[in-house]
């Protein structure tokens, strides 16, 4: 598949280039994975929420038996922890595969002497280099975020869905 799209048999440098190539890929599938399994917890969430609040009106104003409903309620609420856990583990993998990425990356462009920002070359890479290059350096963005913010950023939303699903669980 990667020979098809691009023609590397004869750069000096075709293992890094289809190592960049196998690691663009799966960085793309696993941020994608992180955006699913993040609103995963979060629709899982909104279902806890709804569950409980009516499980609980439901306990004031009638003689519901609440051990049916308490379970689907529980398994909500290990939906959203199971989640989150997976997320983290995802995004543990993600920034793994990035900084070998980033290793890659730092070396081939240090050896063809390019930096991302100099519009000088000593010699000037093949187009197929320059677009694995970049299309690694985009790979590396998690969905709807740039830069290495994006990480933190997926953290503080699975913190907050966290907290929030114990605090329903406790106060509501």
């Amino acid at each position: 598949m990667a020979n098809e799209k691009y023609n590397i048999e004869e750069s000096e440098f075709e293992p890094q280039l289809r190592r960049l190539i196998s690691l663009t890929t799966i960085l793309r599938k696993y941020g994608l994975l992180i955006l699913v399994s993040l609103f995963g917890s979060l629709l899982a969430l909104g279902g806890f929420a709804i569950l409980r609040k009516r499980n609980i009106q439901l306990e004031q104003y009638t003689n519901f038996d609440y051990s049916d409903s308490s379970t689907l309620e529980m398994s909500m609420l290990l939906a959203v922890f199971f989640l989150v856990f997976f997320s983290v583990l995802i995004l543990l993998r993600f920034n793994t595969l990035r900084n070998k990425g980033m290793i890659i990356y730092e070396e081939l462009t240090d050896e063809i002497d390019w930096g991302r920002k100099r519009k000088e070359f000593i010699h000037r890479p093949p187009i197929e280099t320059r677009i694995i290059i970049k299309e690694f350096l985009k790979a590396t963005d998690l969905p709807f975020t740039t830069g290495t913010n994006g990480q933190a950023f997926y953290i503080v939303l699975l913190f907050i869905i966290l907290i929030s699903s114990i605090m329903i669980k406790v106060f509501v």
